[in-house]
């Protein structure tokens, strides 16, 4: 049974990206909260991550979805080692929290979302202290892409 975390919340569609906005990354994710797994594309700005199901998935019901960068608190791997064993015949994912709500993202290049995300936010922590700090969960795998933010110091 899902606990209330991965419900997701009743709102209406969230705007796509829009032609002002820079998208710093886009790819395939499943969005998998509950029973029901939404296919679609991710899309990363510099404010928000966006997510628009498939044509076939938002007849079916799904929406798209708004996370803002600002009302992130954590980000974690599952398993939280690549070397680690997924139980449970599951597919390894990254679990996103925000609001109080943990999305679950399914993605092909699951480590790559994770070392772009967390160069990203560790960089406008950096630049805005008045931001929460954010967790960032995952052993096993150095994150090269901290370098280019200089001057981070992950103790």
């Amino acid at each position: 049974m899902a606990s209330a975390e991965d419900r997701l919340p009743r709102v209406k569609h969230a705007d796509r990206p829009r032609s002002d906005e820079k998208i710093l990354k886009r790819g395939g994710a499943d969005l998998n909260n509950g029973w029901l797994g939404r296919h679609g594309t991710l899309y990363l700005t510099e404010t928000r991550m966006v997510f628009v199901p498939t044509l076939l998935d938002t007849v079916l019901g799904a929406k798209r979805r708004e996370i803002p960068r600002a009302s992130i608190t954590a980000i974690e791997r599952w398993p939280i080692s690549p070397g680690g064993m997924p139980r449970g015949a599951k597919r390894p994912r990254m679990y996103i929290y925000a609001d109080g709500v943990r999305y679950q993202f399914l993605f092909s290049d699951l480590d790559a979302w994770f070392d772009l995300l967390e160069v990203l936010l560790r960089k406008a922590q950096r630049e805005d202290p008045s931001l929460p700090a954010i967790e960032f969960r995952r052993t096993g795998i150095e994150n090269a892409l901290l370098e280019s933010i200089g001057g981070f110091d992950p103790e």
